[in-house]
């Protein structure tokens, strides 16, 4: 059965989640497995195929016939025209999730929480008390992936690593990866001017505003996440889903809102994480032009240059911290820190020992030497801040 469910789960999109019903049955002695399929609203495909002749079938009689190209169009756009459904509305199997993380962000902005309504209040449940995708992806566990992953050029050639900071609430998650990105963003002086101004790689609100909507406005039942990528010249931050559904470009880079996912979208209104202005993608059109937007039938990307005169070694996102390292003023293992700290700021102390292969009294003796030398700051608590790379 487990087998069936992960086939289902892992070889079609979009997500089946809520439709297929896996149970079993004894009949004359023999133990018989049931699949209930209920209608969906989208066209279904098998995902390595794609949307094609070959991923594409209907139902005839006992057998599976493939269909044809004309087929395939005319049952997507039909399927545009159906009403999503909301993530609210999306059953979910678990039944052990748990809130801590939602409840103290509501609290610190002063939203009332009744203890026997909460799971209604915030529709956390479907109207017959089971557990949502909306539930999933605000619990405090869950299996959904949210990463940062970093390459060495201007492609996805060389891959250097991947942060990761998803299983967790997407209230928590969202913002760890915030962290992570503004860690890597340094300021310097621009001295040229008068008067002397500060100058950073990227604009930290811009990326702010196209980060929360990637996360508010991800087709989160395609169970594939909104991700950061980041370059030497570059970050991307790509979500799934095109356009919203009557809405044209012009429309869209102007600031019309219309929310993927309104119950998500209340979610983050009430922690006070986002508004229903639209003002984002504005902002970001503002400091980047309507370039920074690319769209396709099934992702939208923003892309934020890097801004790299003024930071040394090429300009890279790692070149001021490379610049300290390598001119000989840094020891061993302050060097081996701060590049590690460089790629990935939230490292806890034992993370670090076994990155660098040094001793937990190596790598605490090292951080209170960068600190004092004032090259690092630490941020928020040790258990959930993150270290800072002072330029």
């Amino acid at each position: 059965m487990r087998e069936i469910r992960d086939i289902i789960r892992d070889q079609i999109l979009p997500s089946t989640e809520g439709l297929c019903e896996i149970g079993s049955l004894l009949e004359d002695d023999k133990m018989i497995i049931t699949v209930k399929v209920t209608k969906g609203t989208k066209l279904y495909y098998i995902k390595k195929e794609g949307r094609s002749a070959t991923g594409c079938f209907y139902r005839d009689g006992t057998s599976s016939t493939p269909m044809s190209e004309e087929e395939i169009d005319r049952r997507f756009i039909a399927s545009l025209n159906y009403k999503r459904t909301l993530l609210s509305e999306i059953p979910i199997n678990r039944t052990d999730l748990k809130f801590e993380t939602l409840r103290d962000k509501l609290r610190l902005n002063d939203v009332h929480i009744n203890d026997d309504t909460f799971l209604n209040n915030f529709n956390l449940v479907t109207s017959v008390g089971r557990y949502n995708l909306l539930a999933n992806l605000l619990s405090d566990e869950n299996r959904i992936s949210i990463a940062v992953c970093v390459f060495k050029g201007k492609d996805k050639t060389e891959y250097l690593m991947r942060n990761e900071y998803g299983n967790k609430s997407l209230i928590q998650a969202y913002k760890d990866a915030i962290n992570y990105c503004e860690a890597i963003n340094p300021t310097y002086v621009d001295v040229s001017s008068r008067p002397r101004k500060e100058k950073r790689m990227f604009d930290n609100k811009a990326f702010e505003e196209a980060w929360i909507n990637a996360c508010v406005h991800n087709l989160w039942d395609t169970h594939i996440s909104p991700q950061i990528y980041i370059f030497e010249d570059r970050m991307e931050i790509e979500s799934q889903g095109g356009l919203p559904y009557g809405l044209t470009e012009e429309e869209f880079l102007a600031g019309i809102s219309k929310p993927v996912n309104p119950d998500l979208m209340d979610i983050f209104k009430s922690c006070r994480i986002v508004e229903r202005s639209g003002h984002g993608v504005p902002e970001v059109v503002k400091v980047y032009g309507k370039s920074a937007y690319k769209f396709s039938a099934n992702t939208i990307t923003v892309t934020i240059p890097f801004d790299k005169i003024g930071f040394g070694q090429g300009g890279t996102v790692n070149g001021t911290v490379n610049g300290t390292v390598n001119d000989g003023t840094l020891s061993k293992s302050e060097k081996l820190i701060m590049d590690a700290i460089s790629l990935n700021s939230s490292l806890t102390r034992k993370e670090m020992c076994k990155q660098k292969n040094l001793s937990l009294r190596t790598v605490a003796r090292t951080l209170n030497s960068l600190k004092n030398k004032g090259l690092i700051r630490r941020v928020g608590s040790d258990k959930n801040g993150h270290w800072e790379i002072i330029d």
